[in-house]
């Protein structure tokens, strides 16, 4: 399996995961549900962003940082302006919730599993393929 590869199949299981608990219910009150969650999402960032980056070396681009992906994609067209904002955003809860730079809000959370929110990733991930199909790696 090559590297984008195992990252799109990180993406889809905890996807899935995230689906799991949506659908079977979840209290974030409850720390175990909590940690769970935070964790599901941030895997799931974390591989998307791992997954740009290598599909941005791929393509010979240069990626200084986390903060420069969603740019770069955007320069290369392989992202809307929508998008690039959606790529900025998921690296900035990813800093948050590695981090701890802010107190995570709960209710931010809840919004992203009750709109299933998160799916946005698994989704621009496959748009990604298709995008730059040439570039996945061989």
């Amino acid at each position: 399996m090559t590297v984008l590869d195992k990252l799109l199949s990180i993406i889809e299981d905890m996807t899935k995961k995230l689906d799991d608990f949506v659908e079977h219910g979840y209290d974030l009150s409850n720390w175990r549900d909590q940690l769970a969650l935070m964790h599901a999402l941030q895997v799931q960032a974390q591989a998307f962003i791992d997954l740009c980056q290598r599909l941005l070396s791929n393509m010979g681009i240069v990626v200084e940082g986390y903060s420069s992906i969603a740019r770069r994609l955007r320069e290369a067209d392989l992202v809307t302006s929508d998008e690039e904002s959606f790529v900025k955003s998921l690296v900035g809860f990813r800093n948050v919730v590695v981090h701890g730079y802010a107190n995570l809000d709960l209710n931010v959370i809840n919004e992203i599993l009750r709109s299933r929110s998160y799916r946005r990733v698994l989704e621009l991930t496959l748009a990604l393929r298709d995008r730059a199909r040439q570039y996945w790696d061989p």
